[in-house]
């Protein structure tokens, strides 16, 4: 469908409803993907989907609706059947309406249109690429290419109407060398911007260079995490960035808002337009903006729902699903000729909260982890760490080139004296 067709179609359906409050959103979603593993293509698939989610409301109660039928002729069965729903429904303790009329959206460029045309080919030809170099170098190659594409329209019933479209490519990368190991995922609004050649040459190189990995040794260290390893722990912050848990007592957040909570190295935004493009309307229409979440290490503001919002009177804070933090310029194994003894960790898994309160994790490394010593590097084994992301970023010593990880842009980091 056109976004004026798509658009045309929720403004019928919010025309046909009978009750006071109701948003109706349309989204077209497509993914499409290779995916390889033991050094053989192992499957393609391309997907499409379409769904229409309409709530109605009135005042006290709301219900949901969610139906693939995208046609006018349908409208009036839709309707029927949210409005027979909504008179079976209990009140809603925490009752919002759509978002206020006047919503201004920001223009946001997030689409593609080679990425969005979902061409088989290029995907097919990273995948074969990532295949026939680790065959060359004896080792064995898994992952994924992909595209993807999706497009929202939607209207609500105080006078709001957004559209949004974006693309994503994806190449994500595993190589094993024996006892070596390496991994990059990255993603671009465009796949034509991910450099699929570089990524592989790199990570056969590095899973190469992992093999033989000695034992590391306990005690306090330098620390250098590449992108995706700061990007990792970045995510449990942002989990933590919720008002009413925090004013709730439930995260390392609170009352800590307007204070120190990490090093003045560390600034955590988002940006609109930004290297991550961000979304600029919510499931109620409610609009999202720039926001400066933790500035120079002081915490400035949360996400906040509109009910919790209303009940505590300050503004509303919608994600718009873009993250950044600032860096400096350099990579990771820069940062590390910065230390005389460092470890230099690629990524992070099977993390998992210790205590929400403070905000401890535990994990294990994965896929290389390097001590760097006057000049040399040896790989060392994966070993399972308890850390507060905050004592880290509390620690940083320097800062090199973001690079995109997923929904945020993050830059590796020097930490200075980690336990390990």
């Amino acid at each position: 469908m056109t976004r004026g067709e798509m658009l045309d179609f929720v403004q019928r359906v919010l025309d046909a409803v009978p009750v006071e409050h109701a948003v109706a959103e349309l989204g077209e979603e497509r993914s499409a993907s290779v995916r390889f593993g033991r050094n053989a293509i192992t499957q393609n698939v391309d997907t499409f989907r379409r769904e229409l989610r309409l709530w109605i409301g009135d005042g006290s109660r709301k219900t949901e609706y969610r139906t693939h039928r995208i046609d006018t002729a349908a409208i009036q069965d839709m309707v029927r059947e949210a409005v027979a729903r909504l008179r079976n429904s209990p009140p809603d303790p925490e009752y919002v309406p759509p978002a206020d009329g006047g919503q201004i959206y920001r223009t946001v460029d997030a689409w593609d249109e080679s990425t969005g045309g979902i061409d088989p080919g290029p995907r097919m030809d990273a995948a074969a690429s990532a295949v026939s170099a680790a065959e060359a170098a004896g080792a064995e190659a898994a992952g994924i290419s992909r595209m993807d594409s999706s497009r929202r329209a939607l209207a609500t019933s105080t006078g709001n109407l957004c559209f949004h479209e974006a693309t994503a490519g994806i190449f994500q990368l595993t190589v094993l060398a024996g006892s070596g190991s390496s991994y990059r995922s990255t993603v671009s609004k465009a796949w034509s911007a991910i450099p699929v050649r570089r990524i592989v040459d790199e990570v056969v190189a590095e899973a190469l260079s992992a093999r033989n990995p000695a034992d590391s040794q306990p005690g306090e260290i330098d620390v250098v995490l590449e992108p995706q390893a700061v990007a990792d722990l970045v995510s449990f912050v942002l989990y933590s960035l919720n008002a009413r848990e925090s004013d709730e007592g439930l995260t390392v957040f609170t009352g800590r808002e307007g204070s120190r909570v990490a090093s003045e190295r560390f600034t955590l935004e988002s940006d609109m337009n930004g290297e991550v493009p961000g979304t600029p309307f919510d499931r109620d229409g409610f609009a999202a903006d720039d926001q400066v979440w933790i500035e120079s290490g002081v915490l400035r503001t949360m996400m906040r729902d509109r009910f919790w919002a209303g009940k505590t009177g300050l503004p509303a804070v919608v994600s718009p699903g873009c993250f950044s933090v600032p860096g400096g310029e350099g990579t990771a194994a820069d940062l590390a000729a910065q230390s005389r003894r460092c470890l230099r960790i690629r990524r992070f898994w099977y993390i998992r909260f210790v205590d929400q309160k403070t905000l401890t994790l535990t994990g294990m490394t994965r896929d290389g982890v390097f001590l760097c010593e006057n000049g040399s590097v040896t790989p060392v084994k994966d070993f399972r760490w308890n850390w507060k992301p905050l004592e880290l970023f509390s620690r940083i010593e320097a800062l090199g080139t973001p690079e995109r990880k997923g929904f945020m842009t993050v830059p590796p980091m020097l930490l200075r004296s980690i336990p390990v």
